[in-house]
């Protein structure tokens, strides 16, 4: 699949919610953010900005962060999802996404996906690599405080979002190219504040195994809907 490349200019500072990531060897890190209505870059380019988001985006993003390197790019593949009030939001709608990197760092070994969100993320993100469709779970996961405030559709009160973090092990697989792809189901109310992807020439475990108290705050946040906008 061919998507057209949508290049924005950096005004954000790479975010202090994301799990740091230093690998051995060389690294790449890209970050997304500013993805809500008050960024007029959006709206001017063709992007939706309103309920229910199922219009296509009209090409996929270059990462908008400052110190963003590399050359992977963000794409709502099908579905729901448009830039709302705080967020990227999937109006109760099914939706898919996906970071893809067709020329990624040479002798890529290992990626790191960071996902700042509202809600649990509905559909767990897989890797596929080299044209093919493995699917590759990650190998380590885990949740840590997010960096951004959201509300409880039933109170109205505002609270913390999670940031999702997955690493996969990619040593010996001769990767040229990858796609990792993700999304919501229906009425999952996804909302995505913030994405952040670091890929290395060598492997280090560097997500930790999430902890029991983190696992249960996971499970609270189902019971969370968001507004519309």
């Amino acid at each position: 699949m061919i998507r057209s490349t949508v290049a924005l200019i950096a005004t954000a500072t790479l975010s202090h919610a994301a799990i740091t990531v230093s690998l051995p060897g060389n690294q790449e890190s890209s970050g997304w953010d500013q993805l809500n209505n008050t960024n007029t870059y959006w709206a001017d380019n063709g992007y939706t900005t309103s309920y229910p988001g199922a219009t296509p985006w009209p090409g996929s993003i270059a990462a908008n962060m400052t110190g963003s390197i590399g050359s992977a790019t963000f794409a709502k593949l099908s579905g729901n999802g448009y830039f709302a009030g705080s967020s990227i939001y999937d109006g109760g709608g099914a939706g898919t996404y996906s970071l893809s990197d067709a020329s990624p760092l040479a002798g890529l070994a290992t990626v790191v996906f960071q996902l700042d969100v509202g809600t649990p993320v509905g559909v767990t993100p897989v890797l596929n690599f080299n044209g093919g469709s493995q699917a590759l779970a990650a190998d380590f996961s885990t949740m840590v405080a997010g960096g951004y405030s959201t509300i409880n559709f039933t109170t109205g009160q505002s609270f913390p979002t999670s940031n999702y973090a997955w690493q996969w092990d990619l040593t010996g697989l001769a990767v040229s190219s990858y796609e990792i792809v993700w999304g919501s189901n229906t009425n999952n109310h996804l909302t995505q504040y913030e994405v952040n992807l670091t890929t290395g020439d060598s492997f280090a475990q560097v997500v930790p195994e999430p902890s029991v108290a983190l696992l249960s705050l996971a499970g609270l946040f189902l019971s969370f809907r968001r507004r519309r906008n």
